[in-house]
């Protein structure tokens, strides 16, 4: 008697698969009009959104539980208070382990100082997210225990993704791809209750860092021109990158900073607790003559950034 051919599990699950889709009605994807009287489509048609892969209802005898709680940071709530030192012991866990810190660098005050502090100040509007703008840990709790930590900044009109920490012992299931999901679909929440709130910032991209190259496989992406200060498809930054560590992603060589700086005079100065443009502040400062440091200043911000925020001077 011969014995069936050995099957490999992930043929055996991709058949189990397809299975459950055919016997699952049609569903349309969320970016598709939907006709009146829809024409039959085939089973195996539908894409899943990230909502439909992180937004799974929980078995009632699951053997694991996982809740997410974003809790602000800055000024520290009573969750985040009481989470702290826990969270914190996370943190420890992921310098020494993941990155190599010395015991004795990842401190209370540093850690702090680091993911805590935040020179935001939180502001809640009738037409902004419920939870408000500001910093904020997302907090990944598995079973009653912190294994993750995703610290962010939300912003009138984006979510930015400051930094990531976990328990090492949870590095198998890939918490940085998972929580970078977790953050995208939580955009596009916040986007359904503030319009404007419609971007997710991953910070910067090093294309010759190996740790950075994971920022690159969400897509669409966009990096910034450091030249033209327009926005490019990264999927054409990408061999660009490949021949120089710096270089414009601009093609039109002819296109410069829409921004720059034209009246210095127009930039905004807090100088003696009073806030004035620089062509006053200019006539009344005494003492030696700053003018190149606040050129400096106002051509790095741009225009419009240098007449709405403020640059002190004692």
């Amino acid at each position: 008697m011969t014995k069936p051919p050995c099957r490999k599990a992930k043929a055996i699950r991709k058949e189990r698969h397809l299975q459950k889709l055919q016997e699952q009605p049609d569903k349309p994807s969320l970016s598709e009009n939907v006709p009146v009287n829809p024409t039959p489509k085939s089973k195996c048609n539908y894409t899943k959104s990230i909502e439909d892969f992180i937004s799974v209802t929980p078995l009632e005898n699951a053997a694991h539980s996982l809740e997410v709680r974003l809790v602000r940071s800055s000024p520290a709530c009573s969750q985040f208070k009481a989470s702290f030192q826990e969270s914190y012991q996370v943190y420890k866990r992921y310098q020494t382990t993941i990155h190599q810190d010395p015991p004795d660098k990842p401190t209370i005050s540093q850690f702090t100082r680091f993911l805590c502090n935040s020179p935001l100040e939180p502001e809640t509007r009738p037409d902004g997210p419920p939870c408000g703008y500001g910093s904020f840990h997302q907090q990944y709790w598995l079973d009653g225990k912190i294994i993750a930590v995703g610290v962010i900044d939300i912003l009138p009109y984006c979510v930015s993704s400051v930094y990531l920490y976990y328990d090492p012992d949870y590095a198998f299931i890939s918490p940085g791809v998972y929580s970078a999901l977790r953050e995208i679909a939580f955009t596009r929440e916040l986007q359904g209750k503030a319009a404007d709130l419609r971007y997710y910032y991953m910070g910067f991209y090093i294309h010759s860092c190996p740790k950075m190259r994971y920022k690159g496989q969400y897509k669409p992406s966009e990096l910034l021109c450091p030249e033209s200060y327009s926005w490019v498809s990264i999927e054409k930054c990408f061999s660009l990158l490949e021949h120089s560590k710096y270089c414009r992603f601009n093609c039109n060589a002819n296109e410069g900073d829409k921004d720059s700086l034209t009246e210095l005079g127009r930039t905004r100065v807090l100088y003696k607790r009073t806030v004035m443009p620089y062509s006053v502040y200019k006539k009344r400062r005494k003492g030696p003559n700053d003018e190149t440091t606040v050129k400096q200043y106002s051509g790095l911000v741009g225009q419009t950034c240098a007449e709405r925020m403020l640059l002190y001077r004692s």
